[in-house]
């Protein structure tokens, strides 16, 4: 990725980072202006765009590693976000089938959901 995102990466960022950012948009009061992205982008808009727009893209590596990952790995980072598995990870991918991202279950057991479709589960891999 040479320290820049692709479309798919970052659309598995913006699902990622989606649960800050609201509440960030909460905090601030700014909470239409983020619907009206997470619109967008579930009707076809760039998720990288988006990603640019709220602060989430421009760091495909943080600036201090959270962990060592080799280059191509297929994780994401961003900074204020734990690193995004995007590709090869988990037995969990998105519904939409619309971004690479895997996730697990939580911590109780509890199949992941997809931030920005409304919640939706996500779909156990094959």
């Amino acid at each position: 990725m040479d320290g820049e995102l692709d479309e798919a990466s970052a659309m598995a960022l913006w699902c990622a980072g989606l649960p800050v950012l609201r509440e960030s948009a909460a905090e601030g009061f700014w909470t239409d202006r983020l619907a009206r992205a997470e619109a967008r982008v579930r009707d076809g808009a760039s998720p990288l765009e988006m990603c640019r727009n709220f602060g989430l893209a421009g760091a495909a590596q943080p600036p201090v590693p959270q962990r060592a990952e080799p280059p191509g790995s297929g994780v994401v980072f961003a900074p204020g976000l734990d690193a995004v598995p995007s590709v090869g990870r988990g037995n969990y991918l998105c519904p939409q089938r619309r971004c690479p991202r895997r996730a697990e279950r939580d911590d109780q057991g509890r199949p992941p959901v997809c931030a920005l479709f409304d919640g939706l589960p996500m779909t156990p891999a094959p």
